[in-house]
C-alpha cells in the first residue's frame, strides 16, 4: 500500500514539473514565408527587314507600291514596386527608307518615314495568374513625301491572362494629335496578342489590331477622311541556353481603307514587311520567365500603318 502511493506521488510530481518546465520554456514562432522579391529585368532589342507598300485610290489615278528597307530597335524595363504592382517602362523607334520609281517612268528617288515613341506602363499583376493595368505614352511620327514631324499621344487599358504555357494580351485605346498639322489622324484602337511558349525560351505569337479614325485635314476642317485598318503579325522567338541573347523571325501585314471625302477619294493602302531581330534580356533567364515577370508589354500604334504618304 506505501509502494502504491510512493508510486503515485512520484508520477504526479513528473507531470508537474514537465509543465512548469513547458511553460518556462520559451515560444518558437509559426514557420513564415519571406514575401517574394522580383527583380527589376528588361531588354534592348534590334531588327531589320523588308518591306513593300502600295497605294491605289478608287479612279486609278495613283497606283504606286513603294518597297524599302526597315530597321527599328527598342528598350523596355520592368521593376517592381511591391510584390503585386510593378511598372514598365518602353522607347522605340523605327524608320523604314524606299526606292520611289514615280509612276514607272525611270525618275528614282530615296525618301524615308520614320517615327519613335516613348511610354510607361502601371498595373497589378500576379505572375501566376495575369496583370491588369494602364499605359500612355507620346512621340513623333513622320511619313514618306511628308513636310512636317506630328506629335501625338497615346492612352488606354491593357490586361493579360496567363494559363499554363500560353498568355493572352488584351489592349485598347485612344491615340490623338498634339498640335495644329496639315493632317491630324485620331483613333480609336485594340489588339489582341496570344502567345504559345513551347518550351520555357521557344514562342509563337500571333497579333490582330484594328483602329478605327479620322483625318481631319488643316486646309478643308469639317470634313475628315474616315479610315479603318487591319494589322495581322506572326512572330517565332527563340532564346539561347544560357545565354542572354534571342534571335526573332515576324512577319507583319496590314490593310487601311480611306473612305471618300471632299479632299481625297476613296483609297486603300497595302503593307507587308518580314523582319528579324536580336534581342538582349537583363535579369530574366528565360522567355517565359519575363513573359511573367519581366517587361512582357508592348504598344503597337496605328500611325505606322498608316499609308507613308499621310502618316
Amino acid at each position: 500500500m506505501y509502494f502504491t502511493r510512493l508510486l503515485t506521488s512520484t508520477a504526479a510530481f513528473a507531470v508537474a514539473a514537465t509543465i512548469a518546465n513547458a511553460a518556462d520554456m520559451p515560444m518558437k514562432a509559426p514557420p513564415f514565408a519571406p514575401p517574394v522579391v522580383h527583380q527589376a529585368s528588361g531588354y534592348i532589342e534590334v531588327y531589320g527587314g523588308w518591306g513593300s507598300t502600295r497605294f491605289s485610290d478608287n479612279i486609278g489615278f495613283f497606283n504606286e507600291r513603294f518597297r524599302g528597307w526597315a530597321l527599328g530597335g527598342a528598350g523596355r524595363g520592368n521593376y517592381w514596386l511591391s510584390p503585386n504592382i510593378s511598372m514598365q517602362l518602353d522607347a522605340q523607334a523605327e524608320g523604314t527608307s524606299y526606292k520611289v520609281d514615280f509612276g514607272g517612268g525611270g525618275f528614282t528617288a530615296n525618301q524615308s518615314s520614320h517615327s519613335y515613341l516613348i511610354g510607361g506602363h502601371f498595373n497589378w499583376r500576379d505572375s501566376q495568374r495575369g496583370l491588369l493595368g494602364v499605359f500612355a505614352a507620346a512621340g513623333d511620327q513622320q511619313g514618306l513625301f511628308d513636310f512636317e514631324s506630328r506629335r501625338h499621344v497615346i492612352v488606354g487599358g491593357e490586361g493579360q491572362i496567363y494559363w499554363n504555357q500560353f498568355t493572352l494580351y488584351v489592349q485598347g485605346g485612344y491615340d490623338t494629335s498634339v498640335g495644329t498639322y496639315f493632317f491630324e489622324p485620331q483613333a480609336w484602337f485594340v489588339r489582341g496578342t496570344g502567345r504559345y511558349f513551347f518550351t520555357p525560351n521557344t514562342m509563337l505569337e500571333g497579333t490582330v489590331l484594328y483602329a478605327d479614325g479620322e483625318i481631319d485635314f488643316f486646309f478643308n476642317p469639317g470634313d475628315p477622311q474616315n479610315f479603318k485598318i487591319w494589322l495581322w503579325e506572326a512572330k517565332l522567338e527563340h532564346r539561347f541556353a544560357a545565354t542572354p541573347f534571342a534571335l526573332y523571325i515576324k512577319y507583319q501585314g496590314s490593310e487601311a481603307k480611306f473612305d471618300e471625302s471632299l479632299a481625297f477619294d476613296q483609297s486603300k493602302v497595302t503593307d507587308h514587311r518580314v523582319l528579324a531581330g536580336l534581342r538582349l534580356f537583363m535579369g530574366q533567364n528565360t522567355l517565359l520567365s519575363n513573359d511573367r515577370q519581366g517587361a512582357t508589354l508592348d504598344i503597337k500604334e496605328f500611325r505606322a500603318l498608316l499609308p507613308p504618304i499621310l502618316n
